[in-house]
């Protein structure tokens, strides 16, 4: 019996990963062909698909599709020794946002990994300082983090949500604000480019208007509705977004007590749980060299340091 029957190699998976019809969606226009004499196909931009929801019984749920996309922009290389560390991808600097390289050799002990700043590494400690952390103190950092997330889920639940329900809420009627006020902004402005293009029309039509000036005007101002049309449309799924966060909170609570008897910090964990993990520039507090670190959790993101003592402290009802 030949040892791999169904020829799989990892573009395969790859695919299927990426597929949306998994979602129960049915996807079209995938591939064109550039003339009917010649049969190949070509494949389309992502952007030319048509997709039409909820056709069929789907297979997995959107969060976690959404999740295996998000894990795969992150991709993690072995390095030249083999080595791999499920940190990579997910760990970066807190000042320029930028990937932190994994850093080993095959005469590096395991305490002597470590994660240093991408940007500085390769554009110049001018553009961002030096951001270096040891791969054994951030699992440590982070499994510790996470079991504090933990232990407030197992003991304050109800505390614990109600104070990352008032916290988003706070934060969100600041973004919503700030980004309806974008959204009656760029309505206007599509309405005003509707009566502009209408005048150039009339313009143009009763020869006021040369056609070479009609063409670069009217061209200008379709690109510029076309742009505020898509801004206008990822403004408003954000904000979408933001007003369903409340239920965000919910499927973060489920998540964490999946792995309440964690004790030791495992891959499937943390790329379950994690979105990020941002490592902040060294100091010096007494005498020794401390590095701070930030967990943004899927569904919640960054939970602030002052959320674990305000509900430890808070009172018993």
């Amino acid at each position: 019996m030949p040892t791999d029957p169904y020829h799989w190699v990892g573009d395969n998976v790859s695919c299927i990963l990426e597929q949306p019809v998994y979602l129960g969606h049915t996807v079209n226009f995938k591939t064109h062909r550039q003339s009917y004499k010649i049969k190949k196909t070509v494949d389309n931009p992502k952007e030319q698909w048509k997709i039409f929801p909820n056709t069929h019984e789907p297979i997995v749920d959107e969060d976690t599709f959404n999740r295996v996309q998000e894990l795969r922009k992150n991709k993690r290389r072995p390095t030249r020794t083999g080595k791999t560390n499920m940190f990579s991808g997910i760990v970066r600097c807190a000042d320029c946002r930028e990937k932190m390289y994994y850093c080993t050799t095959n005469n590096f002990e395991k305490r002597q990994d470590h994660f240093v700043c991408s940007a500085s590494r390769t554009k110049g400690k001018e553009v961002c300082g030096t951001h270096f952390i040891r791969a054994i103190i951030l699992e440590q950092g982070v499994l510790h983090h996470i079991q504090a997330v933990m232990w407030l889920v197992a003991n304050y639940e109800e505390k614990f949500r109600a104070a990352l329900g008032a916290m988003q809420k706070s934060e969100m009627k600041k973004a919503l604000s700030s980004k309806k006020k974008q959204v009656n902004q760029i309505e206007r402005r599509i309405d005003e480019l509707d009566r502009l293009f209408k005048k150039v029309y009339e313009d143009y039509a009763n020869e006021k208007l040369s056609e070479a000036r009609y063409e670069i005007l009217s061209g200008d101002y379709e690109t510029e509705q076309a742009e505020l049309r898509e801004r206008l449309e990822t403004l408003t799924a954000e904000i979408e977004q933001q007003e369903e966060q409340a239920e965000d909170i919910d499927k973060f609570i489920a998540k964490v007590k999946k792995y309440l008897e964690m004790t030791e910090l495992t891959p499937v964990i943390l790329n379950d749980l994690v979105k990020a993990v941002y490592v902040h520039k060294p100091k010096k507090v007494d005498g020794r060299r401390v590095v701070d670190i930030d967990v943004s959790y899927d569904f919640v993101g960054i939970l602030p340091k002052s959320l674990f003592e305000d509900i430890k402290n808070e009172p018993m009802e």
